[in-house]
């Protein structure tokens, strides 16, 4: 995130409402998605990635984004600053009431994982991912 957004999400202790109050397009489909990690529910582009690369030993969902849309920049933003995105993956693990983690992949995919990730281990979906492209 640029320095001018991220004084505006540290100067003050409320750093989640701040990220809320700036990113709120970007809160929103993270909550989703986190919801959507919990409860399993398909989605396309994770389909065709299990499909080129087999189960996995670690629960992980993956969604297309368009990267070329504000919301990718956002969570591109987000989950790029170490910060924000502990900070997220705390909130949205109690929210969910278990772990998750957030990670952008391919191009600018998104990446809800159980843990994080080893290169080991997301370098078969990062190459499935860019089959797809």
């Amino acid at each position: 995130m640029d320095c001018k957004t991220a004084t505006l999400v540290y100067q003050t202790e409320d750093h989640l409402g701040n990220i809320r109050r700036i990113f709120p397009e970007a809160w929103k489909f993270l909550e989703e998605v986190s919801f959507a990690y919990v409860q399993s529910k398909p989605d396309n582009f994770d389909s065709e990635i299990r499909k080129l690369v087999g189960e996995q030993p670690f629960k992980y969902r993956m969604v297309h984004r368009d990267d070329k849309d504000q919301l990718t920049k956002d969570l591109g933003d987000l989950l790029g600053d170490i910060t924000s995105r502990l900070l997220l993956e705390q909130h949205f693990s109690k929210v969910v009431g278990q772990s998750v983690y957030f990670s952008t992949i391919c191009c600018n995919s998104h990446l809800t994982a159980d843990h994080e990730l080893t290169l080991e281990e997301v370098l078969p979906l990062q190459c499935a991912a860019v089959k797809l492209q």
